[in-house]
């Protein structure tokens, strides 16, 4: 199982901007941040950039504790909702789409998102 070496985290950080994918918020709101494997390394995610993000504290506890399901399909409601108050059409289409697979699998069903 590999981490990620500091330059990586480096790069990863400075690509995602400083900030949470999930929530936005970083550094500057005085948020600690955490280089996070997409694919878990005990799933045979490697320690490489594409394979990274950054996540806040919280978004990287709950992901662990919730399952990796679980956060995603959060994170993409979240991201949906967001695309629909900034009216970026193109974003929003892509998180519904995936939205719908989620549904459609019966993925996490119990977590509920609206149009």
């Amino acid at each position: 199982m590999e981490d990620f070496s500091q330059q990586q985290e480096r790069k990863i950080l400075k690509r995602d901007n400083y900030k949470c994918v999930v929530c936005g918020r970083g550094e500057k709101e005085g948020i600690e941040l955490h280089v996070d494997h997409i694919k878990p390394r005990e799933l045979g995610g490697k320690a490489d950039i594409v394979n990274g993000q950054t996540l806040c504290t919280e978004h990287n506890n709950l992901r662990k504790n919730l399952g990796h399901t679980d956060s995603g399909k959060n994170m993409f409601i979240r991201m949906y909702e967001i695309t629909k108050q900034e009216e970026n059409e193109e974003l929003e289409k892509f998180c519904v789409d995936v939205l719908e697979v989620y549904d459609r699998h019966g993925i996490n069903e119990y977590i509920e998102w609206k149009k």
